[in-house]
């Protein structure tokens, strides 16, 4: 059995972690190659706040209900705020379920593991969200925040209604929608209201934090629902970022915004000739020669496309990929940087399909050791392994704005 550990710093680091574990359970997030760092950089650019574990917009107003909800509890009736918070999670799950009977939609967190209670918050899921987009005003990790916010709650100015200063304070560090009533869990339902949508395409629009990502630069320009419908009409099987790309082309968005999508796309295509090689190593490893054939063959198809567009695998295209990944910060993965160094001089010299090779498994086996697929004994039916086109969370974020396109289509 393997274990993970890290050193334990902060409550905010713990839940970096976790977060990173949970999606690292998703299908097709498998980080053979280690581009998972730029990856998430690029991602967290385009649509910061925003990860592949949530699943609803509606989490991100129900979180603020129930710190209001703590709020309004007599002095004597609180305990620990996140104590409370969790069991109220695990009653949300409940009365969704409850309020959907009749059709149990897609995206209620917890609605297999009711008996047992909720094993993944969604305040734990979206609290980077939260604060992304200024709805909890706090640079801390959710339990500092919760034990910060409990500690003004009960304070003594509290006890006194007429203290608008620190009810004011309070609705500061955590807003909420305007739909809020103190019976909404009784009634809720996935479904944003026509006030809750508006509330949050309001956050999309204000919070400077976020103002040159994809999600509030379609919210300024008024392309919301226009991209949403466009990306309805793209095939199953196609790139979707590249489809929103291509439509966003000749529309009115920051140069920012175009850059780093257009960086993101680039970076993509450049690595999946990597990812399509080491799948040609993993088939011959399982001696699915005819499989490792066709995998040859596609590599083909992508060098020909790769060799349309020799500028990608120039060093000032790494070099512009890492400064709209990480901007000013040095927190990238030397090896890994490296490796792609390598690789795109490689390609660029019109290396033997040998020597790539021999690059893409001496950096698959610097990344996972002993794990790495390339040790062991493989299944001749070994299907792909790793990523290919990426997406950067883009169909997950349009689920979310999709809830808020139909929330602001309601009617109030």
């Amino acid at each position: 059995m393997s274990v993970i550990g890290w050193v334990d710093y902060s409550s905010l680091e713990r839940e970096r972690v976790s977060q990173v574990l949970a999606m690292l359970q998703e299908k097709g997030t498998l980080d053979e190659l280690g581009i998972g760092q730029i990856r998430d950089a690029f991602a967290d650019q385009l649509f910061p706040g925003f990860s592949t574990i949530q699943t609803r917009a509606k989490y991100l107003v129900t979180i603020p209900y129930i710190f209001q909800d703590y709020r309004n509890l007599a002095l004597n009736e609180r305990g620990a705020l996140q104590t409370f918070l969790h069991q109220k999670e695990d009653e949300l799950a409940r009365v969704l379920i409850a309020n959907h009977a009749e059709q149990i939609p897609n995206g209620i967190i917890g609605k297999d593991s009711l008996e047992q209670g909720v094993s993944r918050k969604p305040s734990s899921v979206y609290w980077n969200g939260l604060r992304q987009l200024s709805i909890a005003n706090t640079p801390l990790s959710l339990k500092e925040f919760a034990q910060h916010f409990e500690q003004q709650a009960n304070c003594c100015y509290e006890q006194h209604e007429e203290d608008d200063k620190q009810a004011s304070n309070l609705s500061h560090l955590m807003t909420k929608s305007a739909e809020y009533q103190p019976d909404w869990l009784e009634k809720v339902r996935i479904e944003l209201t026509k006030k809750e949508a508006e509330f949050l395409k309001d956050k999309l629009l204000l919070s400077d934090n976020i103002k040159h990502s994809v999600p509030a630069q379609l919210v300024k320009h008024n392309l919301l629902k226009e991209t949403l419908s466009s990306d309805a009409a793209v095939a199953n099987d196609a790139w979707r970022l590249e489809a929103l790309h291509t439509w966003l082309g000749d529309k009115e968005i920051s140069s920012q915004t175009q850059v780093t999508l257009s960086k993101a796309l680039e970076f993509s295509f450049v690595i999946e000739g990597a990812h399509i090689r080491y799948n040609y190593l993993i088939a011959n490893r399982a001696k699915n020669f005819t499989h490792a054939e066709k995998i040859n063959d596609e590599f083909e198809h992508w060098l020909n496309q790769a060799n349309s567009f020799p500028e990608r695998f120039r060093q000032q295209s790494i070099d512009d990929w890492y400064y709209c990944a990480f901007e000013e910060r040095s927190r990238a993965n030397h090896r890994t940087r490296t490796f792609i160094e390598n690789w795109c001089h490689l390609i660029r010299d019109k290396a033997k399909v040998e020597e790539l090779d021999r690059c893409v498994e001496k950096q698959a086996i610097a990344n996972k050791g002993a794990r790495c697929l390339l040790k062991k004994a493989l299944p001749e039916n070994q299907g792909w392994v790793g990523m290919r086109r990426l997406e950067y969370r883009w169909p997950t974020v349009k689920v979310i704005l999709q809830d808020i396109q139909e929330g602001l289509n309601a009617s109030a």
